[in-house]
């Protein structure tokens, strides 16, 4: 966490310790006397401003939050993870596996350096697993919709309308016929980008599933730590997420309460015209295959 987010004079003053005191201080003052206490109060809240300056409270507050944001996390992590179907819950859990197993196999090292370096691995490999956890939702929730078929629904209802407004001579129902057909529009470039939405989690989650395998070939070998680390480093810069694509799957995530993801986002519901959706049972095997794990 950047020191820049965190108001040390705030946390300090904010904390157990200094509270404690205010409130002694307080009592003393209403029960005992209150001019001959309150010299020890301000001095006390000016002594807090300085101890909040000093670089050893600021490491101990810097600590403390980010074990906050990981356990936070985590217990995000956990709540995604177990609405998952199995065959993602395997995807993701082969990421926490290899985090284990690289800790375990640096904790056997005699090398201070190397298990420093392999600790930093597991740092970034445990910041990046929420966001891996929160692209297998999206996927999850976006691959049980065949878009081809619902954009091919979409461009004959389109001409459809098109010809039915060519044809209408009533100025009034042209226009409705009009609007109608900007609705169509509007949802199949939707729908269109949903589709592209899903081919590319899926093409990001394969490099994710192949590269994890190499590091843990790596990891299983231990000829190259430094090699270990080149290659996570490579697999976050590769996987770097665009604030589009980031926000783009993140409206997938925010539309699930009470109804599915990509119902929300292709606007079904009280539409003006009805596509023939795939049936619940019948999910489209095609995404599930490409991108079930090789066990």
């Amino acid at each position: 966490m950047a020191d820049e987010e965190i108001n040390y004079t705030k946390e300090v003053l904010a904390s157990n310790p200094n509270m404690i005191f205010v409130g002694i201080m307080f009592f003393l003052m209403l029960a005992v006397n209150f001019l001959g206490f309150l010299p020890l109060l301000l001095a006390g809240e000016i002594g807090a401003l300085f101890i909040a300056q000093h670089p050893r409270v600021q490491r101990i507050i810097r600590a403390r939050k980010n074990k906050d944001r990981r356990i936070e996390a985590e217990e995000a992590e956990t709540v995604i993870v177990r609405s998952l179907p199995g065959n993602y819950q395997s995807d993701y859990h082969s990421l926490r596996q290899l985090c284990d197993e690289i800790e375990r196999r640096s904790n056997e090292l005699g090398d201070a350096s190397a298990s420093g370096l392999l600790s930093g691995v597991i740092e970034k490999l445990s910041a990046f697993r929420y966001d891996y956890a929160r692209m297998l939702r999206a996927h999850h929730l976006l691959s049980t919709r065949n878009y081809r078929n619902i954009e091919m629904g979409l461009s004959g209802e389109i001409s459809r309308v098109e010809k039915e407004a060519a044809r209408e001579s009533s100025p009034q129902v042209r226009k409705a016929l009009e609007q109608n057909l900007n609705v169509l529009k509007q949802r199949l470039a939707r729908v269109r980008k949903l589709d592209e939405l899903v081919r590319l989690l899926e093409a990001r989650l394969q490099v994710i599933r192949n590269s994890l395998s190499l590091i843990q070939d790596e990891v299983y070998t231990f000829t190259d730590v430094a090699g270990i680390s080149g290659l996570v480093d490579n697999l976050l810069t590769n996987l770097r997420v665009s604030e589009e694509f980031r926000s783009a799957y993140e409206d997938v995530l925010s539309a699930e309460s009470g109804i599915s993801g990509a119902d929300h986002l292709l606007g079904t519901g009280d539409s003006l015209v009805e596509v023939e959706m795939p049936e619940s049972g019948a999910h489209p095997q095609r995404s599930r295959e490409r991108f079930q794990q090789t066990k």
